[in-house]
């Protein structure tokens, strides 16, 4: 029963997406594909200085509402079939990338380019977010958000090393 549990929060948005993509269809499914894709997120509720040092990274993580899904509300569906799968494949929603989900939150990781603190806008590309996308989180992206990056570390370091016979 949700109204006895705790573990539910509510979000207040911070910015809104400014993003030539106005509608679902047409806007890139990864920003990686679309890497020249430019637009800012329009901070509002927070101040500019939250974001002070953010420039220092060359990508970030925007933690999103997939506001222009249609089923919100209506979906039942469990299993999807994701794009590209073969023909009759069909997974769990949250075995996906699919907009359609029991919380309809998105996280996008896209390449920082500037701040312009006196407007409240940082600017952005390689996106893949429609126009007017609430934006709830922005986070930098770290080398160690690298699957395996410790690993490739200590390979790097043990083959680099030398060792000298006595």
């Amino acid at each position: 029963d949700d109204t006895k549990n705790n573990n539910n929060m509510s979000l207040k948005c911070i910015g809104t997406i400014v993003s030539p993509f106005t509608k679902r269809m047409g806007t890139p499914r990864q920003g990686a594909l679309a890497p020249s894709s430019r637009g800012f997120v329009q901070l509002q509720n927070i101040p500019t200085e939250t974001l002070h040092g953010i420039e220092q990274y060359s990508h970030g993580w925007i933690l999103f509402q997939f506001h222009a899904n249609t089923d919100l509300a209506s979906s039942q569906k469990t299993k999807i079939r994701p794009p590209r799968a073969p023909k009759g494949t069909k997974v769990g929603q949250l075995a996906t990338r699919s907009p359609h989900r029991p919380n309809p939150l998105g996280l996008s990781l896209v390449k920082i380019e500037y701040l312009d603190a006196p407007r409240k806008r940082l600017y952005i590309s390689a996106l893949d977010l429609v126009n007017g996308t609430p934006v709830y989180d922005i986070k930098p992206y770290v080398p160690w958000d690298i699957p395996g990056y410790y690993e490739i570390i200590n390979n790097n370091n043990n083959n680099n090393t030398t060792t000298r016979n006595a």
